[in-house]
């Protein structure tokens, strides 16, 4: 039997069912080099304006950031061979930032200082 699908589907595909969203959730792969706000920003940024990134250091790194984004960066390596980037829709649709520092960044408030605000 022969698929007549349009599509293939893989797992981990399904999220882009819930539709688009501003908010990216990057899980980071076998990071072994420093994951910052400025790494972050680097690649995103020739995507489209950056918000905001978040960085929560578990289980790997993951960093939510904000939509071309996903389609060209999923997949890629931020070094080569490792810090694989997996990109998916965060279920929030803003990020919350009180201090810019090197794992949190609101690049719309670059006068929040490092201790908060």
């Amino acid at each position: 039997n022969y698929s007549t699908s349009q599509k293939i589907s893989r797992p981990g595909d399904s999220d882009d069912a819930r539709g688009v969203n501003n908010v990216l959730l990057f899980t980071i792969l076998n990071p072994i080099y420093s994951i910052t706000t400025d790494v972050l920003y680097t690649i995103c940024n020739p995507c489209g304006p950056v918000q905001r990134i978040v960085i929560f250091r578990k289980n790997g790194v993951q960093a939510m950031s904000a939509q071309r984004a996903k389609a060209s960066l999923n997949g890629a390596d931020i070094y080569s061979g490792c810090c694989t980037l997996k990109i998916e829709y965060a279920k929030p649709s803003r990020l919350n930032v009180f201090k810019n520092d090197q794992d949190t960044w609101d690049y719309t408030n670059p006068n929040l200082s490092g201790t908060g605000n």
